[in-house]
């Protein structure tokens, strides 16, 4: 809440620039909707004089090829003047990998697709909204899962809804929701879909209920791409634990027919395991690129790995190179400094070592998701 510093006429040397910044913090979620100038415009009026032809003067030729057309009636519909909320349009955003906004829904809707054959993503939809809905401490009103409908009970937080709630004791903001799974077998899909239900503003103890379409439609867009933040956060964590586990690892061939190594887990859990494992083997990682499957890494022999017999490789750059397989594996294929495919007795020597560093279980690095 904004205050007086009491120090009358010395709050005029404040330089101006530092004054927007205060009078940006200081205004109130209703400020922010409409815009800084007056408007005086509203009562503008068209003033219709006549043309003056001077005596003696041959009046000019007239026709109304550039006559401005009255107004319709709908044209005075629609808000004006202060009314006009002047904020960007909220944008739905596609956190989620591979996720998907879908066009002309009457309400914001995203896809949601199966990461792996595994994974069952209507299921983790579900799961992830109860506890999305646990984490802002929102109580369930209506569950019906045959057809796939979730009422919530009032959202109270205005902090998370509208991001003023610590500069603005006194604007508070409630509201209940509708969320809706609706599940594609055929595409291992599910579509997630959000709207308002109710709708309670509080500014200086008046609370009002009405709520635009506009608005309706910006909140319902602002808690979707809060619950796929945190649906991608779980998907990370989870991915990230399945990846610290024990993981098998065995001799193959990669989709090249080059001889790789193969790991029991998706592209993403290799990803991971190899990053954490390859610097306790003598390498020192220098580039990655993981949408393109490759890390570089320079190789300088370890005094002692434990446990492990050394690998015979020059002290050079080399590159491991992941591709996704059929079945959930990932192949790593390891190629020299001039992006060569090391030869098959050098991969197979390497593996000893490797399918050791794959089987333990690796001490997690997640980061915190709340």
């Amino acid at each position: 809440m904004c205050k007086s510093n009491g120090k009358g006429n010395s709050a005029r040397l404040v330089l101006s620039i530092a004054t927007v910044a205060v009078l940006a913090a200081c205004s109130s979620p209703q400020d922010r909707k409409i815009a800084n100038r007056d408007f005086n415009y509203e009562d503008a009026k068209l003033e219709g004089k006549a043309f003056l032809i001077p005596a003696g003067l041959t009046p000019p030729t007239f026709n109304s090829d550039f006559d401005i057309p009255a107004l319709p009636d709908s044209s005075r519909e629609g808000p004006v003047g202060a009314k006009v909320d002047v904020r960007p349009p909220a944008q739905l955003l596609t956190i989620v990998p591979g996720s998907k906004i879908v066009a002309d829904a009457s309400e914001p809707t995203i896809t949601f697709y199966s990461l792996t054959t595994q994974q069952s993503v209507e299921r983790d939809t579900w799961d992830f909204l109860m506890n999305f809905l646990a984490k802002y401490k929102v109580t369930t009103d209506k569950l019906d899962r045959q057809a796939g409908v979730l009422q919530t009970g009032w959202f109270d937080n205005t902090r998370a809804l509208d991001g003023w709630g610590e500069d603005h004791d006194e604007y508070q903001i409630r509201q209940r929701y509708q969320f809706t799974v609706r599940h594609d077998e055929q595409r291992h899909a599910t579509q997630f879909s959000v709207r308002v239900l109710d709708h309670e503003e509080t500014l200086d103890d008046e609370t009002s209920k009405e709520l635009t379409p506009s608005d309706a439609q910006r909140y319902a867009i602002r808690v979707l791409n809060q619950f796929s933040l945190y649906y991608d956060q779980q998907v990370q964590a989870r991915e990230l634990k399945i990846a610290n586990n024990a993981m098998g690892l065995e001799l193959g061939l990669d989709n090249n027919e080059l001889s790789a190594w193969i790991a029991e887990g998706s592209f993403d859990q290799v990803w991971r395991r190899l990053n954490n494992v390859l610097p306790a083997y003598g390498f020192t990682i220098k580039d990655t690129q993981q949408s393109l499957g490759w890390i570089d890494a320079e190789y300088e022999a370890p005094a002692q790995v434990k446990g492990s017999e050394p690998f015979k490789l020059e002290e050079e750059k080399y590159r491991f190179q992941l591709g996704e397989m059929a079945g959930g594996r990932t192949s790593i294929t390891l190629f020299d400094k001039d992006k060569k495919p090391m030869s098959s007795a050098v991969i197979s020597q390497m593996y000893i070592s490797l399918s050791e560093a794959f089987a333990k279980e690796q001490a997690a690095r997640a980061e915190p998701t709340e």
